[in-house]
């Protein structure tokens, strides 16, 4: 990926072009014709979509670019929320765009995934949701660093409640550990060891050494880097002597509640210092990531329990990294960082009606078959159904077990009561036996 270009220091653009800065931001600010022109431009390229100066320098606007990235740079000054770290200033503008995902947001949260579609899911189904969004959100953090293998593979490893045979199911199989203890340490305020524990938990048995498991960095060695060109750098962290320090200002941050930020804001800002100040020598994004989901699970936000964010975020990693490299070329500004999460966010809330509904038809179907095959129970039918989906696969009761939430003897029962009918067939696969489709399911 390409780094985006870093803007002139605006204080070089008043330096240089000053009087003519002077007599186009006095035409901007009169209200004439002019100025409504001026003005559908700034709300253009600074509320409707925020812009880079990597990305504005390339759009063909009536003004010099220089001038108008200034004057854009001079609004959002005024609209800044600032936040100290260490001897840094991090800073964001709440757009009105912002206020409107936020508010659908709060709208949707307090009651889990009931009010997304216009029908209510059953218990059962919540679970099941909820063990798929779990797998989801485990398996796609991981990918992001680099765990090698497909989505399918490791939902199989999960719900058989395996071993892990590699590093990459490893990472995975960390990461759905961590996610499922979020609620847990949920109340805990945020501090060092809380930081430390959750990376701890998510990094064990996937680091190089025990100590990058359990302490801070402490050399200014690592960078991150581009993995197609390794001479190509993106982010220089902080020094290593500042990590404490900054972390320590960072759970002041997120434990303060005497000035109010949106707690899916402030989720979305400890997210995004986690990475840059990157604590730990590896493990610093799934860490991040983790502690998203940690705050907004700590603020009442149980929609995000069936959400996975990082599965947006693999479609689009380029997309992800620049809204990292946005805010730290241009002066610390993480809006551009809010804007891309909160998309991010309503892509999976829109996601998740999707399968929801797509859900839904399917046990509708499940129970249409149910009562068309004498001795299948409900979850039999859907069970079936998984099979008639993937004829070609084969399934080992641990996992229909491990999908379903049920006992291994229930699975069991389960599996055979549909062999008696002649709909399934099993075969020895090794040490264990598999079920696959009959040829004659449906006589």
């Amino acid at each position: 990926m390409k780094i985006p270009e870093k803007p002139r220091d605006p204080n070089v653009i008043i330096e240089n072009m000053g009087e003519e800065f002077s007599n186009f931001f006095l035409a901007y600010s009169i209200g004439d014709e002019k100025s409504a022109g001026i003005r559908e431009y700034v709300r253009k390229y600074n509320e409707l979509h925020y812009s880079h100066w990597d990305d504005l320098k390339r759009k063909k606007i009536p003004y010099d670019t220089e001038l108008f990235w200034l004057l854009l740079k001079v609004l959002r000054r005024e609209r800044f929320t600032k936040i100290g770290i260490g001897d840094e200033t991090f800073t964001f503008v709440m757009l009105g765009k912002f206020q409107r995902k936020l508010h659908q947001i709060d709208k949707e949260s307090p009651a889990p995934i009931d009010g997304l579609t216009g029908e209510k899911p059953g218990e059962a189904s919540k679970r099941q949701y909820l063990s798929n969004s779990i797998m989801e959100e485990a398996i796609a953090s991981s990918q992001l660093e680099g765990a090698a293998t497909t989505r399918a593979i490791a939902k199989k490893f999960l719900r058989e409640g395996k071993s892990p045979r590699n590093k990459s199911e490893r990472m995975i199989l960390n990461n759905y550990r961590t996610i499922q203890k979020l609620k847990e340490i949920k109340d805990l305020p945020l501090s060092l060891d809380l930081i430390t524990d959750i990376h701890m938990e998510i990094t064990n048995g996937t680091l190089e050494k025990r100590d990058d498991e359990i302490f801070f960095r402490t050399s200014d060695d690592i960078v991150v880097r581009d993995r197609a060109d390794y001479t190509k750098i993106y982010h220089q962290p902080p020094s290593f002597e500042a990590v404490p320090a900054m972390l320590d200002n960072l759970c002041t941050f997120a434990n303060d509640d005497e000035i109010f930020i949106h707690p899916i804001l402030k989720a979305i800002i400890i997210h995004f210092l986690i990475g840059y100040i990157h604590p730990f020598n590896d493990g610093n994004g799934r860490t991040a990531r983790a502690l998203f989901y940690w705050y907004v699970l700590k603020n009442g936000y149980s929609l995000f329990e069936y959400l996975s964010i990082s599965r947006i975020f693999v479609h689009s990693p380029a997309k992800y990294a620049r809204a990292y490299l946005y805010t730290e070329n241009d002066e610390n500004d993480m809006t551009y960082f809010v804007e891309f999460n909160l998309d991010s966010i309503s892509r999976a809330m829109d996601e998740l009606k999707t399968y929801i509904e797509e859900s839904q038809a399917e046990q509708r179907e499940a129970i249409r078959l149910a009562g068309a095959i004498p001795g299948v129970s409900f979850r039999q039918a859907e069970i079936l159904k998984d099979f008639i989906s993937h004829p070609d696969r084969s399934y080992a009761i641990s996992e229909m077990a491990g999908k379903y939430k049920v006992s291994m003897p229930t699975a069991r029962s389960d599996l055979l009561t549909l062999e008696g009918l002649g709909k399934l067939r099993k075969i020895k696969d090794g040490k264990r036996w598999v079920f696959l489709l009959s040829d004659t399911w449906a006589q």
